[in-house]
């Protein structure tokens, strides 16, 4: 949403305003960058918005990750794997 968390500043202003856009992974990855820390992004959220991007570069902070797909999601695509390769659709 634009004003929300499309550049750093507004993020950041967003966060103290405890804007609902914002999702917790990307609070947590703000607060990793801010830091000095790297933040791998496990959650399948949006996390790593335009301006978690701009502050992780205006940081100099590495960012990487997208949705580890543990759980319930790696469940999924193992059973479709499975079923696809036994012959069944």
């Amino acid at each position: 949403e634009e004003g929300v968390n499309d550049t750093a500043d507004n993020l950041l202003a967003s966060i103290e305003r405890d804007e609902p856009e914002i999702s917790a992974s990307t609070i947590f990855a703000v607060a990793s960058i801010l830091e000095g820390c790297t933040f791998i992004n496990g959650s399948p959220q949006n996390t790593f918005v335009p301006g978690v991007i701009e502050l992780a570069s205006q940081n100099q902070c590495f960012i990487a990750g997208d949705d580890f797909k543990s759980g319930q999601t790696k469940m999924k695509s193992v059973l479709v794997d499975f079923l696809v390769s036994a012959g069944i659709k």
